[in-house]
């Protein structure tokens, strides 16, 4: 029966996670072109034309991302110039441009402390794995959904910061495992709602709700190598993401969620990851389908065409590219929708017991 292979696949103890924003759409989170739209109400006038301006990863129309990216990289060349004007910026009015989409980013998300019901779901059928010693949930979004879920269900977890009220970033507590039950570590590759630099640049975790705080962390993307110089948490979290793909585990596994594989620099780790020496990782993703679906195609079979048959996409309804089913797998299969996280869920509490 195919779907209880594709159960096997996400509650195997040694698979592990990678979810995006579309696993928060059922909390009530935008998506990151509705994150885009919101935030451009509160951009000036050239941010706005430079937004217009921009190029999308794949052919999509730009992001959020994309516009702090290109920011940042403007605010780099301005800053090496004996004349650091160029047009309508500087980098005191980049800073300022920056710290405007941020603010713009923490109201859109919202700063309430708010678990989910499905994330719950979610959450308690992989503590069933009593082999579990770990649950790795890799993050590529902002919220706090799958923090405050663990909170509410009083599952042992760490996010990487040590403390309380005015925690910092201590990577070493990812390898520090208590021996009962499953530990969930999440790493929020691309920073979080309730991040903060302070005036020494270290990043610490605050209550996002705290009025006083609205300078934030929360998204400089990882491809800015200058930025994980300054802010070392991207580099570390990347790092420690590589790894754990890496590790020599029987059938190790990287499960993928609401995320459309749109960002290079995980892109890379993934196949990097597949194709290291000795490696056995399998990857499974549950993609939504794009307004060009051909095209998402056409990208991702040539994504698993380098990763040697060790890379299996399902797309909406429409493809799946995938050694590890039949065409007439398929067909039961496609009919579940698990690109929504909801009914991935539903699959995993419906189907495993």
């Amino acid at each position: 029966m195919p779907t209880k292979t594709v159960l096997d696949w996400i509650i195997d103890a040694n698979t592990c996670f990678l979810v995006g924003a579309g696993c928060s759409k059922c909390a009530g989170k935008p998506l990151i072109g509705e994150l885009t739209e919101e935030v451009r109400k509160a951009l000036s006038r050239p941010a706005k034309a430079i937004l217009e301006d921009l190029r999308g990863t794949y052919g999509r129309s730009a992001t959020v991302e994309d516009l702090i990216n290109h920011l940042l990289q403007l605010h780099k060349l301005l800053s090496s110039r004996k004349s650091q004007e160029h047009e309508d910026w500087t980098p005191k009015s980049i800073e300022q441009e920056i710290a405007t989409i941020q603010r713009a980013i923490v109201e859109a998300i919202g700063t309430e402390w708010a678990g989910s019901d499905i994330h719950k779901k979610f959450l308690l059928r992989l503590t069933d794995q009593r082999a579990r010693k770990t649950c790795d949930i890799f993050c590529l979004n902002y919220d706090t959904v799958i923090e405050a879920s663990l909170e509410e269900l009083r599952l042992p977890y760490t996010d990487g910061f040590r403390g309380a009220e005015n925690a910092y970033f201590d990577p070493s507590l990812y390898g520090q495992i208590p021996g009962n039950g499953p530990y969930f570590r999440v790493f929020k590759l691309h920073g979080s709602i309730n991040w903060i630099r302070d005036a020494d640049e270290t990043v610490r975790r605050r209550p996002a709700t705290a009025v006083e705080d609205r300078r934030r962390a929360v998204v400089y993307p990882a491809e800015q190598k200058y930025v994980q110089t300054q802010y070392g948490v991207y580099e570390t979290l990347l790092s420690l993401f590589r790894d754990r793909l890496r590790e020599d585990r029987p059938n190790n596994k990287l499960v993928v969620i609401g995320y459309s594989f749109s960002d290079e620099h995980i892109n890379v780790a993934i196949e990097d990851s597949i194709l290291a020496d000795g490696s056995n990782l399998t990857v499974y993703g549950f993609v939504g389908p794009e307004e060009n679906k051909e095209e998402q195609e056409k990208r991702l079979r040539e994504m698993a065409a380098r990763c040697d048959d060790r890379f299996n996409v399902f797309i909406g309804q429409h493809a799946y590219i995938s050694s590890s089913i039949e065409p007439d797998e398929w067909e039961e299969i496609k009919k579940l929708d698990l690109w929504k996280f909801e009914n991935l869920v539903n699959l995993m509490v419906g189907g495993g017991r």
